[in-house]
């Protein structure tokens, strides 16, 4: 797949040429030519020219997890109070996928490098898959869903799930990294997600103790040539840049970025690919001394905006933030969101906080972040709570807020980070982390809204809908056990603008968060290229 700058250069050598998006049925296409003999131009008649539609097959749903965390600079923990498991986090994956309402389920399967690793379901004839159907053959119609659960993986993988009747099954992911003991203890989740031409991640750091860890696969089947840059305080980072490189299909390549990005505080990181679309994300851990900071899976923010939306965000009040945050022996981890310019331009931004009651606090004004730059804004202002976090700019911007859950400055302590998230559609699966309570916030912040949410049962079964009702300006909170038994989550926006995360919390210290994943949609028809 070529990139958006591929595709505009290549329009420019084609200026002369005619070309035609087909976007259904046919099209009745004009063609205009002129021969040139010396220097005189002798006109072509004009001929009518019946396209036909070139409509393209939904394709398979693929979503890719990134291997679990894994801790840098050797094998085993330097001190033996931190072992076992010090130098891997245990990690397990649940996945979800949904059929169509004659209750037929699609073919699913799990994938690792280039061999699968389970079939959650045989895969239906082509010809069965492609027909539309409505109801079963007893006339009975409604979805049914299937699970799998408590898979314990820690590579890279992916869940493939055919589609049906022309699109793309609904399917979702998560992996669950929990770990009591070792320099990696702490919680984090990953919303595995469908692999992109362009990803962004922000919210790093490579402060003393910050280990910032870039991992990228490639589900595809086809190979992708990989760029990443790094952006810090100073723009973008060229000392010791990483190179362009090349990932063969089902490969997976880990850089750490503090090699790029030594000592910062604020980190970004863009990916881009072509030939193949990649998965991408950055582990983040965090070791104060001896004292466990926190681990984390920084996935995907939403598209550089000139808004950002970043819901459900858990700030610890100043002082204990200070308390368990501050340290001589590493980095401060103290709750902040990262503001990162994507225009190339540099940009002025606000940062508004808003409460679960809809209260609005401005928490930084004229923000000034310099071209391709990221700033750290501190969120000291705020008393303890949770809010929805808005950040306004005159140019694009990417954002990511900082979770800090502790209250001992001598126990480990975790970190979580939620990025600017899409709008809510009105289709969305979420798998369920398996370990701890997890928290839905859907944040309206402009209008009054409605999500209507149905649990999956872990036998695939979809139950009973529940609509929630959001007020303009406000943030209202499910708990996901409220869903008894549910391994999962169908969500839909059915009305104005809705934002979500869920954070999930585990005893007295640990904390994750992931943001539900939108699948994209698919191409309706293929662009065709009249040439001369």
């Amino acid at each position: 797949m070529s990139t958006p700058q591929a595709r505009a250069e290549g329009a420019g050598r084609r200026r002369s040429r005619a070309a035609l998006a087909v976007l259904s049925g046919s099209l009745l296409v004009v063609g205009t030519a002129a021969a040139a003999v010396g220097s005189e131009l002798w006109p072509v008649k004009n001929t009518p020219v019946e396209v036909p539609a070139a409509t393209m097959p939904a394709g398979d749903t693929v979503l890719a997890c990134a291997p679990t965390l894994h801790r840098v600079g050797g094998s085993e923990s330097s001190d033996e109070a931190y072992g076992p498991g010090a130098a891997t986090a245990t990690s397990t994956v649940r996945s979800l996928a949904l059929g169509d309402q004659a209750q037929r389920l699609p073919g699913a399967e799990l994938l690792s490098e280039d061999r699968t690793l389970a079939t959650l379901q045989a895969r239906l004839s082509e010809a069965e898959a492609a027909k539309e159907a409505t109801a079963a053959s007893d006339g009975f119609s409604g979805t049914k869903g299937l699970v799998d659960a408590g898979r314990r993986f820690d590579d890279a993988l992916w869940l493939r799930v055919q589609s049906l009747a022309g699109l793309r099954s609904p399917a979702a992911m998560t992996r669950t990294v929990n770990q009591n003991d070792g320099d990696l203890t702490g919680l984090a989740t990953e919303a595995c997600a469908a692999p992109s031409n362009v990803t962004w991640l922000a919210g790093a750091s490579t402060t003393l103790g910050h280990t910032s860890v870039l991992v990228v696969s490639n589900p595809s089947k086809t190979t992708a040539s990989v760029q990443v840059d790094v952006r810090t305080s100073a723009g973008l980072a060229t000392e010791g840049a990483i190179q362009d490189f090349t990932l063969e299909p089902g490969a997976t390549k880990s850089i750490n970025v503090g090699g790029t990005a030594r000592d910062e505080a604020a980190v970004t990181v863009r990916v881009s690919s072509s030939g193949a679309p990649v998965s991408a994300t950055l582990s983040q851990a965090i070791l104060r001394g001896l004292r466990p900071g926190g681990i984390a899976i920084i996935s995907a923010s939403a598209d550089p905006a000139t808004r950002q939306i970043m819901p459900g965000v858990q700030v610890l009040g100043a002082a204990d933030a200070s308390k368990v945050g501050s340290s001589e022996d590493a980095g401060d981890e103290l709750p902040e969101v990262q503001l990162t310019d994507a225009s190339g331009q540099g940009s002025t931004a606000t940062l508004t906080a808003l409460a679960a009651d809809g209260t609005r606090t401005v928490v930084a004004k004229d923000v000034q972040i310099g071209k391709n730059a990221v700033v750290n804004v501190p969120l000291a202002s705020l008393p303890a709570g949770n809010y929805t976090l808005e950040a306004v700019a005159d140019e694009s911007i990417v954002a990511s807020a900082r979770l800090l859950r502790g209250s001992d400055p001598k126990q480990p302590v975790d970190v979580a980070y939620i990025p600017g998230v899409a709008e809510m559609s009105t289709g969305q699966l979420l798998a369920l982390p398996e370990v701890g309570t997890g928290w839905l916030h859907l944040a309206a912040p402009e209008e009054d809204s409605k999500v209507v949410i149905a649990p999956v049962a872990a036998d695939g079964t979809v139950g009973e809908s529940r609509t929630v009702e959001i007020t303009a300006g406000q943030t209202v909170t499910v708990k996901a056990a409220d869903f008894k038994g549910a391994a999962g989550l169908r969500l839909g926006a059915s009305a104005g603008g809705v934002y979500a995360s869920l954070l999930t919390e585990d005893g007295a210290s640990k904390t994750a968060a992931l943001v539900p994943q939108e699948l994209p949609d698919a191409p309706a028809s293929a662009r065709v290229e009249l040439l001369p």
